[in-house]
C-alpha cells in the first residue's frame, strides 16, 4: 500500500490522558496535509483505499495524510465503542488537531480536514466550537447528522436507564457490512478486520441524539469551504439531514455531491474512483 509514501506511527494523549493512536503518510514534495477523522466502529487504517486513490492520481499524489483512532477504536486505548459521552470524542479531536499542527512537515503548507460519518459530526462540532485559521477547507463524507435506519424501541427508551446504571455496557449498532459497501471483496476485508466492531455505548448514542438538531441549526457558524458527499439514499445516516446542514452552512464556497445508489462508506464502495476524483478536485482548488 502507498509505497511512495513514508508511513510512521505514534501516540498522543487525549483530554483525560487516554493513549490515542496516530499514523502519518508523508509524501515527497508534499503540497499539503489531509487530516482524517474516521467513523464510529472503524479506524484510521480503513482509509487505505482513499489514500491509494490519491496516489494513483497525478493530481492527488502529492498530498500527505494523518489519521488517528478515537478512544475505544483501532489501536487507541479504551473499551471498544465506549465513551462516557459523545463530547469526549470532540475534546480528543481538538487535541488531535493541535498535535498535527505542531508537526514540522505540516506547518506552512495547506491543511485540510476530512471527516466520515461520526467523524464528520465530531469535526463539525469542533469547528462550531472553535475557529481554526490554519485550515483551508473540509470534506464531509456521509456525515452523521441523523440516522436513516429505525432504532429498536427498547434501545431508544432504555438508553437513559442504561447510561445511568450500566454506562460501560456497549450494544450492537444494528449496521451490517452490506449497508457499507456493494463490493464483495471489501465486505470480506471488513469481516477479517479485527479492529472493526459494532459496539456503541448509551452515552455516545444519547450524545448523537443531542447533537443532531443542534449541528444542523448551528451550521451557520461554520465558514470553512466545504465539500459534502453522500449517497442519494444513505442506508445508515440521514441524507435529508445532511442536505439541510449543507443549505445552512454560512460559506458560499460549498459543494454537494450525491452518489446514486451508493452505500454508506463511499470510499470503499464500487463508485469510489468517482468519489476520489471529486475530493481531489475540490481540495486542489483550495490548497
Amino acid at each position: 500500500m502507498t509505497s511512495n509514501l513514508k508511513r510512521s506511527e505514534s501516540f498522543f494523549r487525549g483530554y483525560d490522558q487516554t493513549k490515542l493512536y496516530l499514523q502519518k503518510w508523508d509524501a515527497d514534495n508534499s503540497c499539503g496535509t489531509i487530516l482524517i477523522n474516521h467513523g464510529q466502529a472503524e479506524h484510521s487504517e480503513c482509509y487505505h483505499r482513499l489514500i491509494n486513490g490519491f496516489q494513483q492520481s497525478e493530481q492527488g499524489k502529492n498530498w500527505s495524510f494523518i489519521g488517528w483512532d478515537m478512544r475505544g477504536h483501532g489501536k487507541s486505548e479504551g473499551l471498544r465503542g465506549y465513551a462516557k459521552d459523545f463530547d469526549e470524542y470532540v475534546l480528543d479531536y481538538h487535541l488531535f488537531l493541535e498535535e498535527c499542527l505542531r508537526i514540522d512537515s505540516v506547518k506552512n503548507k495547506p491543511v485540510m480536514l476530512l471527516g466520515h460519518s461520526m467523524g464528520g459530526l465530531v469535526q463539525s462540532c469542533a469547528l462550531r466550537e472553535k475557529k481554526y485559521d490554519q485550515f483551508k477547507a473540509q470534506v464531509l463524507s456521509s456525515p452523521l447528522f441523523g440516522i436513516s435506519q429505525p432504532i429498536p424501541a427498547w434501545k431508544e427508551s432504555g438508553s437513559l436507564v442504561l447510561n445511568a446504571l450500566l454506562p460501560k455496557l456497549t450494544l450492537g449498532n444494528e449496521i451490517t457490512n452490506e449497508q457499507l459497501t456493494r463490493d464483495p471483496e471489501v465486505i470480506k476485508e471488513f469481516e477479517q478486520d479485527t479492529y472493526r466492531h459494532n459496539k456503541i455505548s448509551a452515552g455516545v448514542f444519547l450524545g448523537f441524539k443531542r447533537e443532531f438538531d443542534k449541528i444542523v441549526s448551528t451550521a451557520g457558524s461554520i465558514t470553512l469551504p466545504t465539500l459534502l458527499h453522500i449517497s442519494d439514499e444513505d442506508p445508515v445516516v440521514s441524507t435529508p439531514q445532511a442536505k439541510i446542514f449543507f443549505e445552512n452552512l454560512a460559506t458560499t464556497d460549498k459543494t454537494l455531491k450525491l452518489f446514486d445508489g451508493g452505500k454508506h462508506e463511499l470510499y470503499n464502495d464500487i463508485c469510489r474512483d468517482e468519489v476520489y476524483s471529486a475530493v481531489i478536485d475540490f481540495l486542489n482548488k483550495h490548497k
